[in-house]
């Protein structure tokens, strides 16, 4: 038989037998609806109806039957779901049914175990007689209680004193940091009838006294403990000590008159910040100058008057923006707080705080600087003057700015400097950061790629708000009429890197938003003051200066670097040596030069067209030096070959040897370096030797050099 035929037959069985059974039921019953038809429904008596629900348990118990108000007994329910186990999360309500009994807590949770407790004390110390503690929950839907009974019991305890042995009066004190014996005198307690007595006051709270216990159970009539002053009198000048019995209304106290800590010291905190600007700055021209009152045990004292003062007035400096001295009182934590706020001159600034007993003490490290960044202080380098980034792309270099004020002190970290390049990609803002010495300083990262200028170099530019530079004659650090000082038009973006604004060339920003070119000429002070001169690090657009010391510029440097590409053109140093076909070649030195002529090598010491030699070297002996000039395959520009670049020798021919002795690998310069060849004959009285250049990417340009051992006078013939 199949598993679907047995299911079927199982399924008639039950429902056959469930039919006669309802058929059989006892107490007269309906018959139900049998399977095969409607059954007998003339019956009395109910169906089998819906199953109920059996409701959780609570059980109550108490740690003793006999309550008294020196021995409060714990009242525990336990609370359990309908198949017994815990229930957690309960809230259970106590209750007392005739007000005896006083309940620590009209209700409490059930924990982990499902128990919830509290304590069960008399109502009065006095009564007696009889009473039921009564604990209810909602357990599994259903209300569920339970009950216990107990007795209650009145004792004869009583306070009769309550007592100290000093401190109790204004003429009697405490002396600050002292002890003093409290005596809590009782009646009617013994060993079967225990107290337990709790101590308190507002010290012993707010942490500023102590006591030997804050509960003590006694079976004796006299209770002592020590009491110790932790600086109470610094905040009052008295401290009620209260002492209570548990589970009664029984309590007495004792006042206590703690003597005020005498001020030890005075000690400088903080200054923060603990650099100012100058008024007119732009940037944080106040300080709080902080100082903490302290006693002979180094505890913070409140209430306490201190003065503080500044030590100098340089420059229109300000205590809380008004006299030179102050009068402050120390809070809760014995702190007072001043603000400093900045003149007009840059100095260091001290705050001096005087107690009433002349105790003094001054505060370090406050400064008052002029923030804003100067032309003279404003620096910019360069990693490397020469990257392989003239036919390369991605080849990286960094810019850094160093910005200081005119005092030389770092700038604020934060301050934003600008930066522009003429060719490749630059980050274009970066905000200065002061490392770990203090110095500040902003970091720009560059790679090469389009555009690159034709002569091979890009002017890099980094610009920032600041103030021009001056030279202060007469020592108030402020600029005077009259004053030497570095007048600046707008930023130029010199892309010639010659110092001279072209406009068919050049761009320029100007702070102003709109340029007064021509309106006024630059005043130049460089004559008697070169420190003042402007030049193509400094690009400043002549005709847009106001001929005054200005506050609020723009400082700038400009830098140049040279986009080498991968090939390498190696130039005679020196025409005297060499006989033959030479030609030659201007290439310019600088920007503004007509060039300079060099005796070009070619890569084959012949001309395969007409067989003549071309820039053979004569040797006067038969060892010597060459030295060849480095050059980038520029044709603009004698530019060097990028940074890294290397220069190896091989000799072509027996009996001529050769090596590199110097300038390799190539520096970080922005000029053409040159290399050194030693060579030597020893059998062979000419021959060829092969220069090879290889650049950091790893392109290796090669030359052939033709090297004779004669005494032949050399001449270059015309070309």
């Amino acid at each position: 038989m199949n598993r679907t035929m047995m299911n079927f037959t199982r399924w008639i069985l039950v429902s056959v037998l469930c039919a006669l059974l309802g058929a059989c039921g006892g107490g007269g019953g309906s018959g139900g609806t049998s399977l095969f038809g409607s059954g007998d429904t003339s019956g009395s008596g109910t169906s089998g109806g819906t199953p109920t629900t059996t409701a959780g348990t609570i059980a109550l118990s108490l740690s003793s039957s006999t309550v008294t108000a020196s021995a409060p007994v714990t009242v525990t329910a336990v609370a359990k779901t309908s198949t017994g186990a815990a229930a957690v999360g309960v809230v259970v309500t106590f209750s007392v049914t005739n007000a005896h009994g006083a309940l620590s807590a009209a209700s409490a949770l059930t924990d982990a175990s499902g128990s919830a407790s509290v304590t069960l004390s008399p109502a009065s110390g006095q009564t007696s007689g009889a009473d039921t503690v009564v604990a209810s929950a909602t357990v599994g839907g259903s209300t569920v209680s339970a009950s216990a009974g107990f007795s209650l019991t009145a004792t004869s305890v009583g306070i009769s004193t309550f007592s100290a042995d000093v401190g109790t009066s204004a003429n009697n004190k405490l002396s600050a940091y002292g002890q003093a014996v409290l005596t809590l005198s009782m009646t009617g307690v013994s060993a079967s009838n225990p107290v337990t007595v709790s101590f308190t006051s507002p010290c012993i709270v707010a942490n500023k006294a102590s006591v030997t216990s804050s509960s003590v159970t006694s079976n004796s009539n006299t209770i002592l403990l020590t009491y110790q002053d932790n600086g109470c009198g610094a905040t009052t000048a008295t401290d009620v000590v209260s002492a209570s019995v548990t589970g009664s209304s029984l309590n007495a106290s004792v006042t206590l008159y703690p003597t005020t800590p005498t001020a030890n010291s005075v000690a400088f905190l903080s200054a923060s910040p603990s650099t100012i600007y100058l008024q007119g700055s732009g940037l944080t021209l106040s300080s709080t100058v902080k100082f903490q009152v302290n006693d002979s045990s180094s505890n913070a004292l409140p209430n306490q008057v201190v003065t503080l003062a500044l030590s100098t007035l340089t420059g229109g400096l300000l205590l809380d923006g008004g006299s030179a001295a102050v009068t402050k009182t120390t809070d809760a934590n014995g702190q007072v707080s001043a603000i400093v706020t900045s003149g007009t001159v840059p100095t260091p600034v001290r705050v001096t705080a005087t107690l009433a007993s002349g105790v003094s003490s001054t505060s370090s490290n406050l400064a008052v600087a002029v923030g804003l960044p100067t032309q003279l202080a404003f620096s910019l380098s360069q990693a490397t003057l020469n990257i392989e980034g003239g036919n390369v792309d991605g080849t990286g270099n960094t810019y850094t700015v160093y910005a200081a004020d005119r005092s030389g002190n770092p700038v604020p970290a934060g301050t934003a400097v600008t930066f522009w390049a003429e060719g490749g990609q630059i980050t274009g803002s970066q905000l200065t950061t002061l490392n770990g010495s203090g110095i500040a300083s902003a970091t720009a990262s560059f790679v090469s790629q389009e555009p690159r200028p034709a002569d091979g170099r890009v002017t890099i530019l980094a610009y920032a708000i600041g103030e021009e530079s001056f030279r202060d004659l007469n020592g108030n650090n402020t600029w005077d009429s009259g004053e030497p000082f570095q007048d600046l038009g707008d930023v130029v973006k010199d892309m010639r890197f010659d110092g001279v604004y072209d406009a068919s060339n050049d761009e320029y920003v100007s702070l102003a938003g709109t340029a007064s070119a021509g309106s006024l000429s630059c005043s130049d002070f460089s004559s008697s003051y070169p420190i003042l001169a402007v030049g193509a690090d400094t690009p400043s657009r002549a005709g847009t200066c106001d001929q005054t010391w200005t506050r609020r510029t723009y400082v700038r440097r400009a830098a140049e670097t040279v986009l080498s590409t991968s090939t390498a053109r190696a130039l005679w140093a020196d025409a005297s040596g060499l006989h033959g076909y030479c030609n030659t070649v201007s290439l310019k030195t600088s920007a503004s030069d007509s060039g300079t002529a060099f005796t070009y090598v070619e890569s084959y010491a012949l001309n395969t067209a007409t067989q003549k030699e071309r820039g053979a070297w004569y040797a006067s002996g038969t060892s010597g030096t060459l030295r060849l000039i480095v050059a980038d395959a520029n044709s603009v520009r004698l530019n060097p070959m990028a940074a890294g670049t290397t220069v190896s020798v091989t000799s072509n021919t027996d009996g001529l040897t050769a090596t590199v002795t110097g300038g390799s690998p190539v520096a970080s310069t922005l000029t053409a370096t040159s290399t050194l060849i030693s060579y030597s004959f020893t059998t062979a009285t000419s021959g060829f030797l092969t220069v090879n250049f290889t650049s950091p990417s790893g392109l290796q340009t090669s030359y052939t050099l033709k090297v004779y051992n004669s005494s032949t006078t050399p001449s270059c013939s015309a070309g």
